[in-house]
């Protein structure tokens, strides 16, 4: 249930501050170059989101500039502050503005995607083998050093020693309450002896409740619109590669068969399992756990609960394909010679992508246990 991390601030800081300085680079430097006959075209992350917006696909670019510049500046540097506070082992000498800014850091964590961008890079990359030379340049080697940067971060921060160090004042109105619930975000206890649920928690201000509001309706709501923008997501073209005057609008799983017939059979795999298997198993896994919540069922619950946690911590993989498009229209835009554009389909799937992680977000799972014990949960 809990496992005590080596290190701490003095590890975790150093690798915050060169996290924000390669992001710095990855914004300002070229993320890669491709040559077609002699046409040299680099391109930034600034450069897909134009291009993706002079396409048409405005939506498209500013989900993509928020997962990928937004999130993560926002993140490492609210990281940076709260590490800063808390180095040399002193309190804060504003505890709740820090508690704040972590809980900001925690609610920020799936949604900074540079990790999933470079792999959406990497499989760019190798989609352009065959009719152009692509080169990795600084901001490609600055994602790479970001993303090592940001995993031994992560892997540094104790949370429970730091939410402790910013506040370590015990919650509860008494010393023996009768209730308990416990903060979303932060984990502190408080006690109450009374209804309603405390609103506020007491060291960060994030909004508790003994179970997520209305959970089953809300993720069946938003289960129920992914899978309808499922079947559009598949069957209409997420993009179309021009070479030479010719092309044809691509779909997701012609994506893939491409990469198999040009023999790269572990990217066609990887992209199938990403954009194909990922978001089908968290529809089908997600679907699984409405219906048999709402009918109360007792069966496999653990095993249930195994998968929703699965399933909430992979579904981000699955925007590996839209970020690929973002890359590829930034570099291939030579005219009659080579292009690349975004087409509807993309939209529909990063729909699918982002509704069926705010369904795992809202579902607590507890409310399966709760069902099956008939309702019961105080």
């Amino acid at each position: 249930m809990y496992r005590h991390v080596a290190g701490g601030v003095r590890h975790a800081l150093p690798m915050a501050l060169t996290a924000l300085l390669l992001l710095g680079l990855i914004a300002v430097a070229p993320l890669m170059a491709v040559n077609i006959q002699g046409n040299i075209r680099d391109g930034l992350v600034a450069t897909g989101l134009e291009e993706l917006a002079d396409q048409g696909m405005w939506p498209l670019a500013l989900l993509v500039g928020t997962l990928v510049l937004g999130a993560p500046v926002v993140r490492v540097s609210a990281v940076i502050a709260v590490l800063l506070s808390l180095h040399g082992g002193r309190p804060p000498k504003s505890p709740r503005v820090i508690a704040r800014l972590f809980a900001l850091t925690e609610t920020l964590r799936p949604w900074a995607m540079l990790d999933v961008f470079l792999l959406g890079l990497l499989v760019g990359y190798s989609k352009l083998y065959g009719f152009a030379n692509a080169e990795m340049l600084t901001g490609g080697l600055a994602l790479g050093g970001y993303v090592l940067a940001i995993t031994v971060m992560d892997q540094g921060l104790d949370r429970r020693a730091l939410w402790s160090a910013i506040d370590h004042v015990p919650a509860g109105p008494s010393p023996f309450p009768r209730r308990w619930v416990s903060c979303p975000v932060c984990q502190r206890v408080h006690g109450h002896d009374h209804e309603p649920v405390p609103h506020l928690c007491t060291r960060c201000d994030s909004r508790m409740h003994k179970r997520e509001p209305d959970s089953l309706q809300r993720t069946t709501a938003l289960v129920a619109t992914s899978a309808i923008l499922y079947v559009p997501a598949n069957l209409l073209p997420v993009m179309t590669v021009v070479n030479f005057g010719r092309g044809d609008p691509s779909t997701i799983l012609g994506g893939v068969g491409e990469l198999a017939a040009s023999g790269m059979w572990p990217l066609a795999l990887l992209v199938f399992i990403a954009s194909i298997a990922v978001p089908l198993l968290k529809l089908g896994g997600l679907l699984w756990f409405v219906v048999t919540a709402w009918r109360g069922s007792a069966a496999r619950l653990r095993g249930r609960t195994r998968l929703y946690r699965f399933i909430d911590a992979i579904g981000r993989w699955s925007n590996v394909d839209v970020f690929m498009i973002a890359i590829l229209t930034a570099l291939v835009q030579f005219g009659a010679v080579a292009s690349v554009r975004a087409d509807s389909g993309a939209i529909a799937f990063a729909a699918v992508v982002i509704l069926t992680m705010l369904a795992s977000h809202v579902f607590d799972p507890r409310v399966m246990w709760d069902r099956a014990d008939g309702g019961r949960h105080d």
